[in-house]
């Protein structure tokens, strides 16, 4: 790891000692696969980081002994058997720490379990969103990254367009997407490949199956990948063949919605008011009812992040913010449309990543 990495790691991790200061916190525990990279570069399967105010004590098993000495920034490492906590523990990392951040979202019952008998009458303080607050403000090493993972899904999208033919299945293009994302350099897909065509695309969620493409319906792509731990997200609704004429008003509709959207992104705007910039059009149109949920979250190390962009949302955008911007229209047993661009907050608007194009493509 190189001095520049090193401190990089040590400035998260030291903003992190202000946050818990702030709440009167003495340490903060996290075994969290994406805290933990985020806070020390740590990218195993096994690990746990102990931060107080003076020392980051990271630990793992002999699996990832020469990783840790490597690729891990902290001031105390150590191996250890078992149960990590337990090791800590016996080694006194939680010594004179009244009360100690865990991350309840991230937690099992039984290690919770374990952190409670082992720190005895110590007091445990189950906490939310502490790193994930601090992981909202991307920094340019995370967008430098970020921006890579978006420049794979883009090329993939172009490749595929010339793949996608009658009689070609939602799981032979799945494949196909996460095929690319590999020999592209990505780790792996962000999230299982969408690939919902004709009547199917009305499922917002609607994984591939063994239906084959037939000409006239619309084809929705949802998928990212995973770059050096940062994912992509983008969305896009092709057409097999003609549309009809209320295919390419439906289509309109949401692309319009999508540009209000990231027109009205910038920093200071609430997340609510994003949504409804989107969500108020679509209903305008007579279609409320067909968009059902949010406009957006943030993506990161995690696919789904803060901030989130939805009708009840109290979240405030800043700069450095990186968010999805994805209305659709989903009509049952008929098709469905939706598009989705990843945008960074600014200033004054936005930067968009996703950069395949947006306009109805006909195949």
């Amino acid at each position: 790891m190189t001095a520049a990495q090193n401190d990089i790691f040590r400035g998260r991790v030291n903003a992190l000692r202000t946050a818990l200061s702030a709440k009167k916190l003495d340490a903060f525990v996290t075994s969290h696969g994406a805290s933990l990279r985020y806070l020390c570069g740590y990218t195993g399967s096994n690990g746990t980081l102990i931060v107080t105010a003076r020392t980051a004590t990271f630990l793992t098993d002999f699996r990832y002994k020469e990783m840790m000495q490597t690729a891990v920034t902290a001031d105390k490492k150590m191996i250890g058997k078992g149960s990590l906590l337990l090791h800590a523990a016996d080694r006194n990392v939680f010594s004179g720490l009244r009360r100690i951040a865990v991350e309840k979202e991230h937690l099992s019952v039984a290690a919770f379990d374990i952190v409670r008998n082992c720190l005895g009458d110590k007091r445990l303080v189950a906490s939310s969103g502490i790193v994930e607050s601090l992981r909202t403000v991307k920094d340019p090493t995370e967008l430098h990254l970020l921006k890579q993972a978006f420049a794979i899904s883009d090329k993939v999208f172009q490749t595929i367009l010339g793949s996608i033919a009658p009689g070609m299945t939602e799981l032979e293009l799945s494949a196909e997407i996460s095929y690319l994302h590999k020999m592209l350099g990505a780790e792996n897909d962000s999230f299982d490949v969408i690939v919902a065509s004709g009547e199917r695309g009305s499922l917002p969620h609607g994984t591939a199956t063994d239906r084959p493409f037939r000409k006239g319906e619309f084809i929705t792509l949802d998928f990212g990948c995973l770059y050096q731990g940062y994912h992509s997200d983008m969305t896009r609704t092709v057409c097999l063949g003609t549309p009809t004429q209320e295919m390419r008003k439906v289509y309109a509709i949401v692309q319009e919605a999508q540009q209000r959207g990231c027109d009205g992104v910038n920093a200071g705007a609430s997340a609510k008011k994003i949504d409804g910039l989107s969500r108020k059009f679509i209903a305008a149109k007579g279609f409320g009812k067909y968009f059902g949920h949010s406009l957006g979250h943030g993506v990161g190390l995690d696919i789904h992040e803060l901030p989130r962009i939805a009708p009840k949302s109290r979240d405030m955008l800043v700069n450095g913010n990186v968010i999805t911007i994805e209305p659709g229209i989903y009509l049952p047993g008929r098709f469905g449309i939706r598009i989705e661009d990843t945008v960074v907050v600014r200033d004054h608007g936005c930067e968009v990543l996703t950069g395949s194009p947006k306009e109805l493509i006909i195949i």
